[in-house]
């Protein structure tokens, strides 16, 4: 399955497009985003891949702001993290990775919980601050405050951030952060196979 998705920020002009495409090999999500974040306009690439069950296991960053620099993240089958090469113990205990300036990071978070109305999960997350590309281990919480057909309710609580609530999909990809982000678009693309 492959799909297209655009999120535009509430509170500032910019705009993400990000391609997700799904296999047996796993997903894999590259992204485009320009945006105005206190008062600085950034303009970054991502490459981000997991494993089928969501597992992170490589992020390519590159941020364009006020001279162009970039990251490689990895994180091996043993779990041991690779920042550029380097290994970084303080990320041992994550599992997973949050960018500051996009949406799409919630959704292997919460394909990762599976969370059911009223259950929660705590999560360690490599967290990456745009544009600044400091990397640091952080705790979020996610509770799953309604599930229904169509969409799904959570409550995401960041080490220091104020909560925020994300309105998903059935995929778990973002329609809307409260206050935040919201989706503008989503399509799927599809093959034609001619017999």
């Amino acid at each position: 399955m492959q799909q297209t998705l655009v999120w535009k920020p509430l509170t500032t002009s910019g705009v993400e497009s990000l391609h997700l495409s799904m296999d047996e090999q796993g997903i894999h999500a590259s992204s485009h985003l320009v945006q105005n974040r206190n008062g600085q306009s950034i303009a970054a690439t991502y490459v981000l891949d997991s494993d089928p069950r969501w597992r992170f296991r490589h992020l390519w960053l590159k941020v364009e702001n006020q001279g162009s620099r970039s990251l490689r993240l990895d994180r091996d089958i043993r779990g041991r993290w690779l920042l550029d090469g380097q290994r970084r113990h303080d990320l041992d205990q994550c599992q997973l990775v949050m960018l500051s300036a996009t949406p799409f990071t919630h959704t292997p978070a919460l394909q990762r919980c599976g969370l059911d109305t009223g259950q929660s999960e705590q999560l360690q997350v490599a967290y990456i601050d745009l544009p600044s590309l400091r990397v640091e281990a952080r705790q979020l919480r996610y509770h799953c405050l309604r599930q229904q057909a169509q969409n799904s309710l959570y409550r995401c609580e960041a080490e220091g951030r104020k909560a925020i609530e994300l309105t998903v999909d059935r995929q778990s990809l973002l329609l809307e952060a409260q206050g935040l982000y919201q989706r503008m678009s989503a399509r799927t693309l599809s093959l034609n196979t001619w017999v």
